[in-house]
């Protein structure tokens, strides 16, 4: 998962690989994320390792609504390549984006 946040407007994505090694890709974009950083750390505090830290974190974000998702996406061939599109597009003085590995 990445969470970026610009200026005005911020970013989200979930990656989730499927069995063949391609990606389905489910992207947020929320005014904000703050809140979503903090609710995500207290999720995944509170699962303390018992269950997939995956699931939690999915949990969270459904309350963003329904994201633009595509399916069939092909392994990127470095972190570069997976991130940073998003910290690119972000605008303004101060970028932060935040990537979370979960199971």
């Amino acid at each position: 998962m990445q969470v970026t946040q610009g200026k005005t407007s911020g970013n989200v994505k979930l990656f989730e690989q499927s069995n063949d090694g391609s990606y389905t890709v489910t992207e947020w974009s929320p005014r904000e994320t703050s809140e979503l950083i903090v609710a995500i750390d207290k999720a995944i505090m509170a699962n303390k390792g018992v269950n997939c830290v995956g699931e939690q974190i999915k949990a969270v974000l459904r309350k963003l609504g329904k994201g633009k998702t595509v399916k069939g996406v092909a392994e990127p061939a470095s972190a570069s390549a997976a991130f940073a599109h998003a910290v690119k597009e972000a605008q303004g003085d101060f970028i932060k984006t935040v990537i979370v590995f979960g199971c």
